[in-house]
């Protein structure tokens, strides 16, 4: 891949490394794969030796080739002195090994792995691994949507019966009452994985996602991929997402709603029709 100056990097380029290094992390994950025990994060959550490790394998690739480029990743960084200081860089790569870890760790093959990268606080590229298809979808800033190395083209579908609308678990917080109009009017899926919700809104598989507490590792790369494909992606209240200073992001929740234009206006109307959690 060999080094780069940050200031001349082509997103494009980032995003076929990006492409690369969610292949060879999943590549590391599934070494693991009907073989590992979940152990308790501070936040309850499940981490596996596998999350680990493909984190370490993807964060190898990125000091030694993009050592001027800091990282943010959902595991703890082993050796923070590989890569420079979030606060003082122009480039922060994301990192979310395993996301999707319960399903992981059950031996459920629904998890996928993510990589974006944001540049002053903006997605710029990004790449999820599909552990159920073993493709790759990527993104970058202006050059679209890719499955592999094919260019992709979504459409918007029209709002009806069928419009399937992924959700993320919500058992931290009350459901919202629009989701229980949303339960008698449209699909509602819940696959594990935030990642895969953010890339099948991009493939047009799902029409929408919304989830009420997601991290930054979750929606770096998903975001531009949704956006990239004509999409548009806000919090529950139609707020805008980026930019984000990762210098200053301490783990909170980031909600998220995504869609095609007319679905997520018709979504985030009915979500603001209630008294949501600010």
């Amino acid at each position: 891949m060999g080094d780069v100056e940050m200031n001349t990097i082509d997103p494009s380029e980032l995003r076929i490394v990006a492409g690369r290094l969610t292949e060879l992390g999943a590549r590391t994950a599934r070494g693991f794969f009907g073989n590992v025990t979940a152990s308790r994060k501070a936040d309850d959550s499940p981490v596996t030796e596998a999350d680990h490790a493909a984190q370490a394998t993807i964060l190898d690739v990125i000091a030694d080739d993009y050592p001027e480029h800091a990282v943010l990743t959902e595991e703890p960084v082993p050796e923070p002195d590989r890569h420079a200081p979030v606060a003082a860089c122009e480039y922060c790569w994301i990192v979310d090994p395993i996301d999707g870890t319960r399903n992981f760790a059950r031996g459920v093959g629904v998890w996928s792995t993510s990589v974006g990268v944001l540049r002053e606080g903006r997605p710029v590229a990004g790449a999820i691994y599909d552990a159920t298809t073993g493709r790759v979808y990527s993104a970058s800033v202006g050059g679209g949507v890719w499955c592999g190395d094919q260019r992709i083209t979504t459409v918007g579908r029209d709002i009806d019966g069928d419009t399937t609308i992924a959700i993320a678990s919500l058992h931290r917080r009350r459901m919202p009452l629009a989701l229980q109009t949303w339960l008698e009017r449209y699909q509602l899926r819940n696959l594990g994985s935030l990642c895969l919700h953010l890339v099948w809104v991009a493939a047009d598989m799902v029409d929408a996602v919304y989830a009420s507490e997601c991290k930054l590792w979750d929606i770096a790369a998903g975001s531009l991929l949704i956006e990239e494909a004509g999409g548009v992606v806000t919090d529950h209240k139609g707020r805008a997402i980026w930019p984000v200073d990762p210098a200053k992001y301490d783990d909170e929740s980031l909600p998220i709603l995504a869609g095609f234009p007319q679905t997520h206006s018709h979504l985030l109307a009915s979500l603001l029709n209630e008294d949501l959690p600010s």
